[in-house]
This record gives C-alpha cells, sequence and structure tokens, in this order.
C-alpha cells in the first residue's frame, strides 16, 4: 500500500511544484505580448510576399522597420512628437485640475449627483471629432483647437469617475467619522479621498488613452503640427511605408503613456493592482 500511495502522492507534488523561471518568463505578459507583435509580423510578411495586398498599399515589414528608423532619427519628426505629447500632457493637466475638484463636490451634495451623471453622460455621446470645423473656426489650426477637442472628450471620463468615487465611499466609514465628531473637512480628507483616489486615478488612466486618440485624429483631420500631420504629409506624396511607420510610432507612444501611468498607480495604490490584473493586465 506504502508503494501504490507514493505514485500519486509524487503526481501532485509535481502538480503543485513552482514553475521554473523559464516558465514564468515565458507566461509573463510581455513575453505574450512580444509574441502576439510577433505573429502579427509574420502574417504580415506573408501578405507581403505572397502579393496577398499590393506593395503599393502595404510595403514589406522590414522596409517599414527602415522607415522607423529614418522617422525616429528626423529631428523634424521629434519635434511633431513633442508637440503631441505636449498637447496630451496640458490636456491632462488642466483636465484634472478642473473635473477632480469639480467631482469632489458634486459627489459630495447628494442632491446634484443624479443629474449631473445625467448631463455628463448625455455629453460623452457626442463624438468631440464633430466638432472640429467649428474648432477650426474659433481657434484656428494650432495647440488651442486641439487642446479644446481634447479637453472636451476627456472632461467626462475624469468628473464620472471622481464623482462615483466620491459617492460610493463606504458608508460605514461616514458613520465611524460622524461618530468620532469630524469635520466637512476632516471627513472629507481621511475618509472620502483616500476612499475615491483608486476610482479617480482610473478615470484618469483611461483619460490618457482617450486624449491621444482625439490629439492624434484631429491633427490627421486638420491640425497644423503632430504626429498626426506627419502622416497626412506622407498620405500624399505618396509614401505608404513612411506612413506605416508613423502609425508604429504613435502606437508605441500611445502605450509608453499608458504604461507610465498604469505603472505610477500601481505604485502608488498597490491595493488596486489585484483589480487591475483581473479586469487585464495594464
Amino acid at each position: 500500500m506504502q508503494t501504490l500511495d507514493k505514485a500519486p502522492s509524487k503526481a501532485r507534488a509535481a502538480a503543485g511544484a513552482p514553475a521554473g523561471p523559464l516558465a514564468r518568463a515565458l507566461r509573463s505578459p510581455l513575453a505574450l505580448g512580444l509574441l502576439g507583435v510577433g505573429f502579427l509580423v509574420a502574417l504580415w510578411q506573408v501578405a507581403s510576399s505572397l502579393g496577398l495586398v499590393a506593395r503599393e498599399s502595404l510595403p514589406a515589414p522590414w522596409t517599414v522597420t527602415l522607415r522607423i528608423k529614418d522617422l525616429a532619427l528626423s529631428g523634424d519628426f521629434r519635434l511633431q512628437v513633442l508637440d503631441t505629447v505636449y498637447t496630451w500632457f496640458l490636456s491632462m493637466a488642466l483636465t484634472t485640475a478642473v473635473a477632480v475638484p469639480l467631482g469632489i463636490v458634486l459627489g459630495t451634495v447628494a442632491a446634484l449627483y443624479r443629474p449631473t451623471v445625467t448631463v455628463v453622460h448625455a455629453l460623452r455621446s457626442v463624438p468631440a471629432t464633430v466638432f472640429i470645423p467649428a474648432s477650426v473656426l474659433l481657434f484656428g489650426l494650432g495647440l488651442s483647437m486641439k487642446l479644446a477637442l481634447t479637453v472636451f472628450a476627456i472632461f467626462g471620463p475624469i468628473l464620472l469617475n471622481t464623482v462615483y468615487g466620491v459617492h460610493n465611499t463606504e458608508p460605514q466609514l461616514l458613520t465611524v467619522a460622524r461618530s468620532m465628531r469630524w469635520s466637512r473637512f476632516q471627513t472629507l480628507r481621511r475618509v472620502v479621498l483616500p476612499s475615491a483616489l483608486p476610482s479617480i486615478v482610473t478615470g484618469i488612466r483611461v483619460a490618457s488613452g482617450i486624449a491621444l486618440i482625439v490629439i492624434v485624429s484631429v491633427e490627421l483631420l486638420g491640425a497644423s503640427y503632430g504626429i498626426g500631420t506627419v502622416i497626412v504629409k506622407y498620405q500624399g506624396i505618396p509614401r505608404p511605408d513612411f506612413v506605416y511607420a508613423g502609425i508604429i510610432l504613435a502606437g508605441v507612444l500611445g502605450w509608453l503613456l499608458y504604461t507610465t501611468l498604469a505603472a505610477i498607480e500601481r505604485r502608488s495604490l498597490p491595493w488596486t493592482r489585484r483589480g487591475t490584473d483581473a479586469g487585464g493586465r495594464s
């Protein structure tokens, strides 16, 4: 009997044994992401080699890779990237500075909560890009136009997340605060804000992606500076290899901005990491 029992016990031990470093590395989000990118590049190469798509419409991956290098080393392109990043940073800073305090007030006053949520949801249903013609007439083709449209697009997500975070503060915590005779300001600082902070930070992180999408879209459709204007320029020449290189670099920029904010969120709010991982690793 002892001999028979050893086999199942060894099997259970093997099944429960922790994976080695190599196995863990292969299952990491970075490795899986690189695997997905490699698969897409392989499909791209196959389509190009077999002539499934005309070379004039979809150059080979290696050709686009060379153009990525050319754009990355171009001083003019780097200036366009800086213009896009500056617009992104300024729109995020301005919107956060206004939407977060306003959301705290609206979430604290119960009578304002429901009307605010209804109005903001109604405004969010309107795409920011439909205002491009009017914005061009009002602000021209420069920074003010891009900034106005981006702020309009991201104001709702940051405001709503702040309002929800404040409004959904655990009632028992508020009861404890009242029993300790804390003032409204003390309750806000010690209870409401710490409780709402994860929701606020999530709203800012989500808005960061929306902001870059709107900025590049506006640059593609009617701005004077930015990554989108470079893509449009090469589309008109036409140079599809540079067009795809610009698109890839814009995607890399978006990934860097989002990943940076997600890393800051994990470091500053470590107790939210489990919830973030459950909904998809950031």
